[in-house]
């Protein structure tokens, strides 16, 4: 019943983004691409980038045919972005709790044919063993979306990346909603 879980998903992080603060931490990071490590280029543009990332976790950072694509830990190998061109911002926000660091989130940047949008991706930190994966997706124009992001955040341990499907938070308009792996 992957509907009835993203419907569950949704409406936890909604739950938890009204909530009164927990003492789990929230730590911002500048991301700056000139900074980070080349990783491959490509004949036909575009690079794999490795970045210096918060508590011994890196950022990964694939950018390719005006589309980007980010994973937190390890890279997970699977390219999860928007359809529309896009680019990220330039800061990361981290979720770290008494068990670690366990997600984070990045603002992406959607621009095609004059359509603008923002959203915010949240995505489950990879280990070795288990590769991270985006959780699900806020538009920044919703209400309260940096504390919905932070709710599906503060889900991201209970996220299973083999099956869950990404939530993507009601009031998404379509340039956000268009995310690769995503279903609705």
């Amino acid at each position: 019943m992957p509907q009835r879980r993203l419907a569950l998903l949704v409406t936890a992080a909604l739950v938890l983004a009204a909530a009164p603060a927990r003492a789990d931490g929230y730590f911002h990071t500048p991301l700056d691409l000139d900074a980070c490590d080349v990783i491959k280029t490509y004949e036909a543009g575009g690079a794999d980038l490795r970045c210096d990332g918060y508590g011994g976790f890196d950022v990964f950072v694939s950018e390719g045919d005006a589309r980007t694509d980010v994973d937190f830990g390890v890279n997970n190998d699977r390219f999860q972005t928007f359809s529309a061109f896009n680019g990220i911002g330039q800061t990361v926000e981290w979720l770290e709790t008494e068990n670690g660091v366990e997600a984070a989130t990045i603002r992406f940047l959607i621009d095609v044919d004059g359509r603008k949008a923002q959203a915010l991706v949240v995505s489950k930190i990879g280990l070795a063993d288990t590769p991270g994966c985006v959780v699900g997706i806020v538009d920044a124009a919703v209400e309260q979306a940096n504390g919905v992001a932070r709710g599906l955040a503060a889900l991201a341990p209970l996220f299973d990346c083999a099956s869950d499907p990404i939530a993507i938070v009601p009031g998404a308009n379509d340039l956000v909603k268009d995310f690769s792996g995503a279903q609705q």
